[in-house]
């Protein structure tokens, strides 16, 4: 159990009345200096009510992952009985290779050229390696990701009571639920998905296609619900009725929870590029019995264009809901190369759960640009829907957001919006291209649109360039920089440019105005030279 450092600024409005008191115990003085110190006393109270009043404050909460270096993001965050419950990413792989193979890595590090990005940007080259890659990558990709979280030491769940301020372990190894990291089960690496449902906290895992030596049927993403005291399996190996994976292997992660109209809707992210393949949604009344409502990716319900362009949803990476029906924004990663066309996010929709239609994008897919390959995140904010893209990690152009209104697209951050210039803050990534994930949005009851960023660009195989994660707050007029090198409250990445990524924010507690935010934690500059765990911060108000 950690103790955090919130107290300071609960420990300001203290301050005047300690001043005051030194005034009262003072000798004698004459009146010219009674006054004088009076008024230092009266400044000192104005000056420190106005800071702990209305100047917010950063408070770091923990650092290095919980403790543990190899937690290396914070994923699902949620509020669940007035405690946040935030879930962790875990992974060793790095490390491991890094403690093996130093010298390789650094030799590798200097030798290999800084041409990747132009080199896959050859259109002839790209067609040939596009080809290549998705006739292996099915297979390529599992055997991957299966031994990526074979090396984890299983997800980690904490909970922070703002009141007490304390943080106190749920799953892990010290525990208070008794329950082990990863659902005592080290495949399940990251706790990517928690929502609260019917009184209960819901959580999804991603887990191995293949399975352990020691547990070959805890294949594929799991379920599991706490009510406070108890964790339950709900879908998984000792499930009641649904299975691990919901029956499909391939389901690897679940992405995202949403509630809509009743049922728990549930995304997968599945990379199986045949015609099988694709993300799936199912739903939920009671947490134990689960209906699927769609398959492969949409694709029963794609138009002949997007199925004759290899359209491949293989990732649900957001759901929202907004004017009573339920959105739904995909990775797009496209198993043909026949043109540009169906490389670009896609967003769905539906009313009632089971019949789905296609949103129309400005220019179509992507918004018109296929590095837009992804909607990473939406949120509705003044009866708007906000959507933030993810864009690819090899060009020159940061993410986008758009509004909807329900009939008409305006862009905000974007190349399209009109007389824009590069530097511009309205231009694509804030006008930094490092800027390619719009990877946290959230709303606070002060009605202000908080925006975290994804910052970094791979330069070469080894090594991403990166500026660190970077928070913006929109008032329904302006754009403000809160987390960004310059004269604002903290510096980009926090002041340390491994925190690359806003993986989670949410304001807590609810109706305060504050914010927490989870980063995803660089090693040093080199994707395969683990060091760090994540760190979680919270801005009071």
């Amino acid at each position: 159990m950690y103790k955090t450092t919130l107290g300071l600024k609960k420990g300001l409005y203290l301050i005047p009345y300690i001043l005051l008191a030194c005034l009262i115990i003072l000798p004698n003085v004459s009146a010219d200096e009674t006054y004088y110190r009076e008024y230092l006393v009266n400044k000192s109270v104005l000056e420190m009510e106005s800071l702990s009043l209305n100047t917010p404050t950063w408070q770091q909460i923990t650092g290095n992952g919980f403790g543990k270096e190899t937690n290396l993001a914070s994923r699902g965050i949620a509020i669940y009985n007035d405690e946040l419950y935030i879930g962790t990413q875990n992974n060793k792989l790095p490390k491991l290779f890094q403690n093996t193979y130093p010298e390789l890595l650094q030799a590798l590090s200097q030798l290999l050229p800084n041409k990747f990005p132009e080199f896959l940007q050859i259109n002839n080259r790209f067609k040939v390696i596009f080809r290549l890659a998705h006739y292996i990558r099915t297979r390529t990709i599992r055997k991957a990701w299966h031994l990526l979280i074979g090396r984890s030491e299983g997800c980690e769940i904490w909970k922070y009571n703002y009141t007490t301020d304390t943080l106190t372990q749920i799953v892990g190894e010290d525990s208070v639920t008794g329950m082990k990291s990863g659902f005592n089960y080290n495949f399940n690496c990251l706790a990517g998905a928690i929502k609260e449902f019917k009184n209960k906290l819901y959580v999804g895992t991603a887990n191995t296609p293949i399975g352990s030596l020691q547990d070959p049927h805890r294949k594929g993403a799991e379920i599991w619900r706490y009510d406070g005291t108890t964790w339950e399996q709900v879908v998984g190996h000792t499930a009641p009725i649904t299975k691990g994976s919901f029956g499909n292997v391939e389901n690897i992660a679940i992405s995202d929870f949403e509630v809509f109209n009743g049922y728990l809707y549930a995304g997968t992210m599945n990379w199986d590029f045949t015609q099988k393949g694709g993300c799936e949604i199912w739903r939920t009344k009671d947490g134990i019995e689960w209906e699927q409502v769609v398959a492969h990716g949409f694709k029963p319900y794609m138009s002949e264009v997007d199925l004759f362009t290899g359209v491949t949803n293989t990732y649900l990476w957001s759901m929202e809901v907004f004017q009573d029906q339920l959105y739904v924004g995909t990775f797009n990663s496209c198993y043909k190369f026949v043109s540009n066309a169906g490389i670009g996010c896609q967003l769905w929709r539906t009313k009632d759960g089971k019949s789905w239609e296609k949103v129309l994008l400005p220019y179509g897919d992507g918004f018109g640009e296929k590095e837009n390959y992804g909607i990473r995140t939406m949120a509705v904010y003044n009866n708007e829907l906000y959507v933030g893209t993810a864009a690819n990690i090899v060009h020159d152009k940061g993410f986008e957001i758009w509004k909807y209104d329900g009939f008409k697209w305006i862009p905000l951050i974007s190349d399209d919006v009109p007389g824009v210039k590069p530097t511009d803050i309205e231009y694509s990534g804030f006008g930094n291209p490092l800027n390619k994930y719009a990877w946290s949005m959230t709303v606070t009851s002060d009605n202000k649109l908080w925006v975290g960023t994804a910052n970094g660009k791979l330069v070469n195989l080894f090594e991403p360039r990166t500026e660190g994660c970077e928070i913006w707050c929109f008032n329904g007029t302006k754009w403000k920089p809160i987390v960004k090198n310059g004269n604002n409250e903290m510096p980009s990445g926090f002041g340390d440019i491994k925190n690359e990524g806003v993986r989670s924010m949410i304001e807590y507690p609810q109706g305060s105005g504050n914010i927490v935010v989870g980063t995803l934690k660089l090693i040093s500059t080199r994707p395969l030279l683990l060091q760090e765990g994540f760190e979680l911060w919270m801005r009071c108000t």
